[in-house]
């Protein structure tokens, strides 16, 4: 499992997230997903609880289900893109790990 990144570090730019979507952020390697619903942005460990695979296909997109569940693409367990508990699947009962981020000026940082 990753290691949360260090507070001020840069995860991504505000433009390059489609907005309603997700995409695995820039910092180490994508240990990180980025989701943006509208103004608000979500962040957590690029990891599923249950099989601990990245969340990311290949390119960094992140499947987001009607722009509010994140979707596991090996084994399909969801989460709230709020929150990042598990609303189905194989992964019942977990959730995914939070990063607090801001938006300052065009970037996504790590408060």
């Amino acid at each position: 499992m990753s290691s949360l990144p260090k507070s001020g570090t840069v995860l991504g730019r505000l433009e390059d997230l489609p907005d309603p979507g997700a995409r695995a952020s820039s910092w180490n390697d994508g240990a990180v997903i980025l989701v943006r619903r509208g103004q608000t942005i979500t962040a957590f460990l690029n990891t599923c609880p249950h099989a601990q695979r990245p969340l990311n296909l290949p390119g960094g997109k992140v499947m987001l289900h009607e722009g509010a569940f994140i979707v596991c693409p090996v084994h399909g367990a969801s989460f709230a893109a709020t929150d990042g508990m598990c609303v189905g699947g194989p992964a019942a009962g977990y959730g995914l790990t939070g990063v607090e981020v801001e938006v300052v000026g065009p970037e996504i940082r790590v408060v």
